[in-house]
């Protein structure tokens, strides 16, 4: 299942990902980011993912790249809040496919993260 979260850094947007995710996960997912993107202009998205067990199957794993690919542009920055190896990984090659600044923290530094995140907001439309 997945979250909304709220945070205190105006322009960004959180969500919290736990268990198996399911596709109808991300679709309801996808549908809560089109609804946030029509309010903000390129806001920067943090993704809490402490508790995320992978895909419950084959077509929730395409459900969620359909989402990456579609929103590769739609935000200043994304940080991923995690503490498994693999998911630094995808944070590294993913930075490749889109023009967010993309970086993994610590459960701890969730803070951090929102702080990162929210510094993003408005100076990547600058550099546009």
């Amino acid at each position: 299942m997945w979250n909304e979260i709220a945070v205190e850094a105006p322009g960004v947007l959180a969500l919290e990902c736990a268990g198996r995710l399911s596709e109808r996960d991300f679709e309801e997912m996808h549908a809560w980011i089109d609804r946030q993107l029509a309010r903000h202009d390129r806001p920067a998205l943090v993704i809490l993912m402490g508790a995320f067990d992978g895909y419950a199957s084959p077509s929730a794993l395409w459900a969620d790249m359909q989402i990456d690919t579609r929103h590769a542009d739609d935000f200043a920055r994304v940080a991923l809040v995690a503490d498994e190896p693999w998911i630094e990984w995808v944070t590294k090659a993913g930075d490749l496919l889109t023009r967010a600044e993309l970086r993994c923290f610590a459960p701890d530094e969730r803070e951090g993260a929102v702080a990162w995140a929210a510094a993003g907001v408005g100076a990547a439309d600058a550099s546009r």
